[in-house]
């Protein structure tokens, strides 16, 4: 490789001097300095790969009639791959489609797969990850039961490359299991590979076995996972280092968060902490050799550890944790884009969690203010994306603000979630209906607590009544619950109702109360029934007799109580 480079301002005096035989030897050696056969050398860098393959197309287009076409399209397709490495990714869609558009060109099966292939790396990259997956799978069937590629094409990939590709796009669409499945054949195609074919995806098995283990660990297969750790500890180490070293390290970091996740969740507490420590002081030299990227491998290894700190219970370390990877977040969505912020948001809430669980509410409370803060920036640049999160975030923010005393804030705020749901109700009412319900009973336990027992009540009941319209218009169940804790919700508002104020308040609220008996048969909401009758009774004495008898017409009700066995749920009670 040091030889061809050195070569080329020779082969470039040769192209002027004799344009026929110059030309096209200062063609191949670019194109060799672009993406070198010997698999065990270090590339140059990206940025000089990338003038070098520009600087072969131009040559092969201005040769016109003098050069073979195959050559022209040959650095387009090369060309591709260093703009895909660049982060190029629309270039990269378009020097590939431009090779396949050369006229007279007659590429090899090899070249023809490895443009499918950086054409559906650069889709996904690019966050268009279902355009991507036709083009990866036609690569995949262009290189089954394909012939070795020539030695000038081995470059250019090949089908564990394509099989790793098709993975990462299925994962990335969410089609985990299929994913899992695509990785372990591509496991599988390597273990069987000879060495002397093996050296040509020295990166390539690192990368799968690492995938594979995070994947199955997601599908909670986690004895599989855990299996593989050893075969995927061994393949990083010895030459790939040499020949990657950030993509490696980046592996490194990204195995010990898979396996730290997996001994979690089979209860081995003690070696995940190990691990996920591991994964951040690996994470921690990721930042100082590679500035860009180790960051958020950093970011990533922190939120593995926190997650481990907060299954153990050590929440005084968690704290610290989640403070430094809020800080990690701040300071990537400062230098670099959106996407970070909602990231940061996602960490302020869970720095909020922790927060709760050690008791310092005033400390929940200023996190989550900071993240409606940052999700209020992120609305004004794109309102439909962001406002649902921004709806949810202040009921959170609400209830944060109830549990440190802030009863009255925390109801302005509570008010404001609620108007925001409705109006994304109006756009998307079956989505956004089970919302607009949940806020409105952060609303009434805020209203509850500054005394305003009947704004407590109508919260409750307004979210119950949506709740019910929306298990009416449903066939999935999924609300069911919901809509049975809105009604233990209500049952209670209308309880302290009936015993807080006077004797006009109680009985419209004793009303509601035995009405809400005849819509549900859960024991918790007769039972609320059964006591609030009887407080009122106690508080009121022979006036709520007498003032319900004069509303109703009819006796202040006693009630006999049978439990039964069915589920924890109970008849309802008989009036008499």
């Amino acid at each position: 490789m040091g030889v061809l480079r050195m070569a080329l301002p020779v082969t470039r005096v040769a192209a002027r001097v004799t344009p026929g035989v110059g030309r096209r030897l200062l063609g191949a050696t670019l194109l060799r300095c672009v993406m070198p056969n010997w698999v065990l050398l270090r590339p140059s860098p990206v940025a000089r790969r990338v003038a070098w393959a520009a600087e072969a197309v131009e040559l092969y287009r201005s040769a016109g009639t003098e050069m073979r076409p195959d050559g022209l399209a040959r650095a387009l397709v090369l060309h591709g791959q260093v703009l895909l490495l660049a982060e190029r990714y629309e270039e990269a869609i378009a020097a590939v489609d431009a090779s396949t558009a050369v006229p007279g060109a007659r590429p090899s099966p090899a070249q023809t797969a490895g443009a499918l292939r950086t054409r559906a790396q650069a889709l996904l990259d690019a966050g268009r990850a279902e355009d991507a997956l036709a083009p990866a799978r036609e690569c995949v069937e262009r290189y089954r039961g394909a012939p070795l590629p020539a030695r000038r094409d081995r470059s250019l990939g090949g089908l564990p490359l394509a099989l790793l590709t098709v993975a990462l796009v299925l994962g990335r669409l969410g089609r985990v299991a299929e994913s899992v499945a695509v990785h372990e054949e591509c496991a599988e195609i390597l273990r069987a590979m000879p060495v002397r074919q093996l050296g040509r995806f020295g990166l390539t098995r690192p990368r799968v076995l690492v995938e594979l283990i995070d994947g199955l660990g997601a599908l909670g297969r986690h004895e599989e996972a855990l299996a593989l750790g050893a075969e995927a500890e061994e393949a990083l180490p010895g030459t790939v280092a040499w020949v990657s070293p950030e993509l490696v390290h980046y592996l490194r970091v990204r195995l010990s968060t898979a396996l730290a996740r997996s001994r979690l969740a089979t209860g081995r507490t003690a070696e995940a902490r190990d691990t996920a420590e591991e994964a951040v002081a690996q994470a921690r030299e990721g930042v100082v050799r590679h500035p860009v990227r180790g960051p958020l491998w950093l970011a990533d290894a922190l939120g593995c550890l926190a997650l481990v700190l907060r299954e153990v219970k050590a929440h005084e370390e968690e704290l610290g944790v989640r403070r430094e990877l809020v800080d990690l977040y701040a300071r990537l969505a400062a230098d670099r884009s959106t996407d970070y912020e909602t990231y940061l948001v996602d960490a302020l809430a869970a720095l909020s969690a922790v927060h709760d669980a050690l008791g310092e509410h005033a400390g929940s409370v200023a996190a989550t203010e900071r993240g409606v803060v940052v999700l209020r920036g992120l609305v004004e640049r794109d309102p439909a994306a962001f406002e649902p999160h921004l709806a949810r975030r202040l009921a959170d923010l609400s209830i944060d603000q109830q549990n440190a005393g802030e009863v009255e804030r925390a109801v302005a705020t509570a008010r404001e979630a609620v108007a925001l749901s409705r109006r994304l109700a109006e756009t998307d009412w079956q989505r956004y209906t089970p919302l607009t319900a949940r806020q409105l009973r952060v609303l009434g336990a805020g209203l509850r607590r500054t005394g305003d027992h009947a704004g407590a009540v109508a919260s409750h009941a307004e979210a119950e009544a949506l709740l019910r319209d929306v298990v009416e218009q449903s066939d999935d169940g999924r609300h069911v619950a919901d809509l049975d804790r809105t009604r233990l919700l209500l049952a209670r508002a209308l309880r302290r109702a009936a015993t807080a104020d006077g004797v006009a308040d109680a009985v419209p609220a004793l009303r509601s109360l035995l009405a809400l008996t005849h819509r549900t048969d859960a024991t918790a909401v007769h039972a609320t029934c059964v006591r609030a009758f009887a407080e009122a009774c106690e508080e009121h004495q022979d006036d709520v007799v007498r003032e319900w008898e004069r509303v109703t017409g009819e006796p202040y009700p006693t009630f006999v109580y049978r439990c039964t066995t069915d589920r924890g749920r109970g008849s309802k009670p008989a009036a008499r």
